[in-house]
């Protein structure tokens, strides 16, 4: 089993399993989601994701004793994922470190789409010397904002701009972006592979389940 770590505090039950449903769906894992406490407005700068790092520390030993096989950080900057490793037993992935080596399979030219001033270390050095550049949509400061119609237009717009500039592949990298499915919207309308974070997420875990890791 699964275990998705939210980094955003939720009350709503089906907003909390969103992203767990995401891979539910399309790998057919079987996912329990848990939020962290008191960051409503999740993770969206240093601060907020030094706030975040002993929540996600916490919750993954959780989850572990819960009897899940395998963790995921629902966060494209993988806040805490080296913490999170040294604490539990089990496997801990990033959404962001798996969208951006997802990424790295299908084009040598990859933009980054961030809604952060700038793009994850981590993300950064997957990609090395494909990446032709970040962007972010106007307006947006937190994962939150994309859920309108200016945060969605934005995020249309700025990844326009990604394909201007040479990128043939775009790492989403907030999961808020997952949340209101940009990625098929991207290739759909600009012809560019986007690469979802918790779709990159769920394909890892589903890669790992091959031998019977993350079996019931």
């Amino acid at each position: 089993m699964l275990g998705i770590i939210r980094v955003i505090t939720l009350e709503e039950e089906a907003a909390i399993h969103l992203h767990g449903e995401l891979i539910e769906r399309r790998f057919g894992l079987p996912v329990v989601s848990r939020c962290i406490q008191e960051q409503p407005q999740g993770v969206f700068d240093e601060e907020t994701e030094a706030q975040s790092v002993p929540k996600i520390i916490e919750l993954a030993r959780e989850l572990e004793r819960s009897g899940c096989t395998a963790i995921g950080i629902s966060c494209a900057a993988d806040p805490a994922l080296e913490e999170a490793r040294a604490a539990v037993r089990v496997p801990v992935l990033g959404a962001g470190s798996c969208a951006a080596h997802v990424a790295m399979a299908y084009s040598t030219k990859v933009g980054v789409l961030t809604i952060l001033t700038e793009v994850p270390p981590l993300i950064r050095s997957i990609l090395g010397e494909a990446y032709v550049g970040m962007d972010r949509p106007d307006g947006v400061t937190t994962t939150l904002d994309l859920n309108t119609p200016g945060g969605r237009a934005g995020a249309l717009a700025a990844a326009a701009r990604l394909k201007d500039r040479g990128a043939e592949a775009i790492v989403l990298a907030c999961t808020g972006f997952a949340t209101i499915g940009l990625a098929a919207e991207l290739e759909e309308k600009l012809g560019v592979r986007a690469l979802d974070p918790i779709l990159s997420l769920g394909a890892a875990a589903s890669a790992a389940a091959l031998p019977g890791l993350l079996r019931r």
